[in-house]
């Protein structure tokens, strides 16, 4: 699929709820998407380009949406997402571009959607660590920074049902918080992200994340001290373990693997 420059200057946000996307298999089991789309607010030119994409980590598709005056998807294979397995962990963008004299020019942009269900009213939630399958031979869990738009939580697809083992109490409290520690050791020794001025940015996000949980404390943004930086990612995790009772949830999941394996 041709990909074509897009210019991005003064562009407007597109707000989530007026991006539904929903996703389901198509008659011949291929997983294909459903762009409700409301642009009326947003003083676009009806003849605007509009272009939906999908993405998760490296693996990205774009589809036409028609116009601003009339977003429905062109051609008939425009709406196949054959590039993904699954929708786990799919995002999705909503681009609107110029076809005037400026020709693609990006006007309005909506970005990081999650997949909506099928009720009325979108889910606006994104999780910061959303679970994925990957295949990662012997290694149970790893944490993706593949993609731009923030980290997943790879589960090995040869589990069997990856699903059940994210959601698990045992593997939620043995991965998460070591999982955690992780992201926010790569945001301040990788990424070098010393401001939080952007909110849609994963790294601001995580960082905010952990700044807000009880007796996290704000991040120590002005300073590249590796201790300053360690006491404060722990007392992070420490607050998140905390309060999500990681230690209390464990416990009764190893006393019935003992009386099983008794």
């Amino acid at each position: 699929m041709s990909i074509r420059r897009i210019n991005s200057t003064g562009r407007k946000r597109i707000a989530r709820e007026d991006a539904r996307i929903l996703v389901h298999p198509d008659p011949d089991g291929v997983l294909a998407f459903d762009a409700r789309l409301d642009l009326s607010d947003y003083a676009l030119p009806g003849d605007a380009d509009v272009f939906v994409e999908a993405y998760r980590q490296t693996t990205f598709m774009r589809f036409p949406h028609g116009t601003v005056a009339a977003p429905h998807p062109t051609g008939e294979t425009s709406c196949r997402l054959t590039d993904f397995t699954s929708g786990d962990g799919l995002l999705f963008r909503v681009k609107v571009t110029s076809t005037d004299e400026r020709s693609g020019i990006l006007l309005a942009e909506g970005d990081r959607i999650p997949v909506s269900d099928d009720e009325e009213q979108p889910d606006n939630r994104i999780a910061l660590l959303p679970p994925a399958p990957g295949e990662l031979g012997q290694e149970t869990w790893r944490v993706d920074f593949a993609g731009a738009n923030g980290p997943l939580l790879l589960v090995n697809s040869r589990v069997g049902d990856w699903k059940a083992l994210a959601a698990s109490p045992l593997f939620r409290s043995l991965v998460y918080a070591a999982a955690m520690r992780q992201i926010l050791w790569h945001i301040y020794k990788v990424e070098q992200i010393r401001d939080l001025d952007d909110a849609q940015d994963w790294r601001c996000r995580w960082l905010s994340f952990a700044a807000a949980l009880p007796g996290g404390g704000d991040p120590p943004l002005a300073s590249g001290d590796d201790d300053e930086w360690d006491e404060w990612i722990t007392s992070a995790v420490e607050s998140f373990t905390r309060q999500h009772q990681m230690l209390d949830h464990l416990k009764p999941e190893l006393e019935r693997i003992r009386g099983e394996s008794g």
